[in-house]
């Protein structure tokens, strides 16, 4: 048995689904450690969690499985916090709702941001995509629509969607180059842009 490795309890029967949820766990922590998708093998993963490598095999059956369900995990997460700053912030008018939820994605990026280059890297480019309407990233798509769609009642220009589009791939952008960048960025900076960014798509420039 190799040096470092510490056997884990075997499972009960019915634990299935909590050990998928450790292994899970235990993976997204060494890809923030680590910050190289390529570290994370299937065998390294099972060493941190305490099992043998046939066991893991038994949840994922490849190493492309277990970022492709990463993946899912971060986007529902994802969606469910900016469900979370929106409905913290509705009491305000639907402006003031927006600006939580675009601040919100913004300090996602860059607390996860390992995390967020997977979801939206080329580690994502080569799983398998969902392309229902219940897919994670239709889920997150479909908030920041239910969240822009108030602010446009009655309006000509682009559909809901297109908006919802339109400021997810800017704020994308924001944070992209925060995260991608070498040197150091300042948070405050990366959450003043994203207010200059609602300030413009408000004033229909």
């Amino acid at each position: 048995m190799g040096e470092g490795f510490k056997r884990r309890e075997p499972s009960q029967w019915g634990e299935g689904a909590a050990l998928k949820d450790e292994i899970l766990r235990t993976a997204a922590r060494m890809l923030m450690e680590s910050g190289r998708e390529g570290d994370l093998s299937l065998r390294a993963v099972a060493r941190a969690v305490g099992i043998s490598a046939p066991s893991i095999y038994l949840h994922f059956r490849n190493r492309a499985e277990l970022m492709a369900t990463l993946t899912q995990r971060a986007y529902q997460r994802l969606a469910v916090e900016l469900r979370t700053a929106r409905d913290a912030a509705a009491e305000e008018e639907p402006r003031a709702a927006l600006r939580a939820m675009a601040r919100h994605y913004c300090c996602y990026a860059l607390d996860n941001p390992r995390v967020y280059q997977l979801m939206f890297g080329i580690e994502r480019i080569q799983v398998p995509r969902e392309e229902s309407d219940s897919s994670p990233m239709r889920e997150v798509l479909q908030v920041w629509r239910d969240a822009v769609s108030p602010l446009r009642r009655g309006e000509e220009g682009p559909g809901d969607e297109q908006l919802a589009v339109l400021l997810w791939a800017s704020l994308h952008g924001i944070v992209s180059m925060a995260v991608a960048l070498p040197f150091p960025t300042d948070r405050q900076s990366v959450l003043s842009r994203a207010d200059d960014l609602l300030g413009l798509l408000a004033s229909g420039a």
